[in-house]
């Protein structure tokens, strides 16, 4: 059986590699972290920056789990003041399909997901470290349009602020060839531009994910597997409000069934603009 990586009780310095003291055929990190999954300051205070300047209140020292800022009957934007998911990084497929058949008959849904990005033509989402997402899920049965600040990941646990409004996934399609119309369609996009100013939109391209999502111990676990141009990913995340309990039980269900896996330091959106497989 292959040694298990399993990352110890000492917390990682910032911006370092992972440094993981395992046998040889343990996974390893290859390369620094970057882009949006790097920390640089502490978590509550980066992420509390990630839409600030958009006009989103800082999801630190909010005790509401979701609330509606706009939209109609219809079209309704949700607030959730921070997501928070642990998010640990598989080898390869061979651990991948480990853990899915360890979860075997949990499982509870299926989605293949098309995720494209958007920005302003003059880059005005960047340059306030706001990421503007439109995901499609299984073809065109559900659209969601989300706003996300910059996600801050240490040790595992992401944390970033994220405003989501459900959209018509056909009628969304137009998006993909005149991104600018959101900033009329979208209550959500023409809130955030009296913030910005934006005077159109670019679509920046975007990445393939399929996600197995499985009811495990209580929570819901997302197995993903992540289509880039550049290769492939694969990563599983659980949304929680007891992040390091859980990345706890991971660890040990992991190492129950000698599963290779490392913390994940970089966010999907990062390796998708960098091009890389962090």
């Amino acid at each position: 059986m292959l040694a298990t990586t399993r990352l110890g009780s000492v917390a990682r310095p910032f911006c370092t590699r992972l440094n993981l003291h395992a046998a040889p055929q343990a996974y390893k990190d290859r390369v620094e972290t970057r882009g949006q999954g790097r920390v640089r300051q502490s978590a509550s205070h980066t992420a509390a920056k990630g839409c600030a300047a958009a006009g989103y209140r800082s999801p630190f020292g909010s005790s509401a789990r979701q609330s509606t800022i706009c939209g109609s009957s219809d079209r309704t934007a949700q607030v959730k003041p921070m997501e928070v998911e642990v998010k640990i990084r598989l080898p390869d497929r061979a651990a991948y399909d480990k853990v899915a058949a360890a979860l075997g008959s949990s499982l509870q849904a299926v989605h293949e997901q098309e995720n494209h990005f958007f920005d302003g033509s003059n880059q005005e989402l960047s340059a306030q470290r706001c990421v503007l997402r439109l995901r499609f899920y299984n073809v065109d049965k559900k659209a969601v349009i989300t706003i996300k600040g910059k996600m801050v990941i240490e040790n595992g646990i992401g944390r970033a602020s994220e405003v989501e409004e459900d959209v018509d996934a056909v009628l969304a399609r137009k998006y993909l060839t005149e991104p600018t119309a959101l900033l009329q369609d979208s209550p959500l996009v023409r809130s955030l531009n009296e913030k910005t100013g934006m005077s159109a939109l670019v679509c920046r391209g975007g990445f393939r994910n399929k996600r197995q999502v499985y009811s495990w111990q209580g929570e819901t676990l997302e197995l993903d597997e992540t289509y880039f141009e550049h290769g492939t990913l694969y990563e599983i995340e659980c949304e929680t409000d007891q992040p390091e309990q859980l990345r706890d039980k991971l660890e040990a269900f992991l190492g129950q069934q000698g599963v290779q896996y490392r913390y994940s330091d970089t966010s999907k959106f990062a390796n998708f603009v960098n091009k890389t497989l962090d």
